[in-house]
């Protein structure tokens, strides 16, 4: 089965995320892990954590955020 991905927008508080380099505010979102040296030693990287990541469906920049509850991902 093919998911299609659609883009969303981030708020934050209320900030809208832009991207720095192009001024787009559609983003594709994925996890990131947060990969340490300690974890990646012990062969455990799966239970690193994951911060939410924003990839500008115009450029491509990805921004990083820790999710602390204040962010808000409506979708296009």
């Amino acid at each position: 089965m093919i998911h299609k991905v659609r883009p969303v927008q981030v708020f934050a508080g209320e900030h809208q995320l832009t991207c720095p380099l192009c001024r787009n505010d559609a983003f594709l979102e994925r996890p990131i892990k947060l990969n340490t040296t300690g974890m990646s030693f012990l062969n455990l990287d799966w239970a690193n954590r994951d911060a939410d990541g924003f990839i500008c469906t115009e450029c491509g920049r990805i921004e990083w955020f820790l999710n602390n509850g204040s962010l808000r991902v409506t979708k296009l």
